[in-house]
């Protein structure tokens, strides 16, 4: 597996790190404004980790991308929780995520060819 594939799922997911464990913000003046966040960022990673695993010829990568972004995003919910002073752990939140990460990879294979094979 080339690991260059995963490079920028891997620079993405630092980004995420860092803005789901910074401090928070002004609050949007439009309820669950934060939701959208969510959901672009985690549509985003899955895009970039699926993309990767797949070109990388994983066996089953738009699985294991989806089961990765869940996982990730029940455990960032709980970083959130547990590091910040701040901020809780929402399930709305973590819905958000997973319909962000369920929406990039049902296109995924569309789109992005497994290695050594034509779309």
């Amino acid at each position: 597996m080339s690991y260059r594939t995963l490079l920028p799922a891997l620079l993405w997911w630092g980004l995420s790190l860092w803005l789901l464990l910074k401090p928070a913000g002004e609050p949007s003046a439009l309820p669950h404004f934060d939701k959208i966040g969510h959901f672009a960022l985690f549509a985003v990673q899955a895009g970039l980790l699926g993309w990767g695993w797949r070109r990388a010829g994983l066996p089953h990568a738009v699985c294991a991308a989806w089961l990765a972004c869940a996982l990730w995003a029940g455990v960032s919910e709980g970083l959130q929780a547990w590091l910040t002073a701040d901020r809780a752990a929402e399930w709305l939140d973590a819905l958000a995520d997973v319909l962000g990460a369920s929406l990039a990879l049902a296109g995924l294979g569309r789109f992005v060819a497994p290695a050594g094979k034509a779309v």
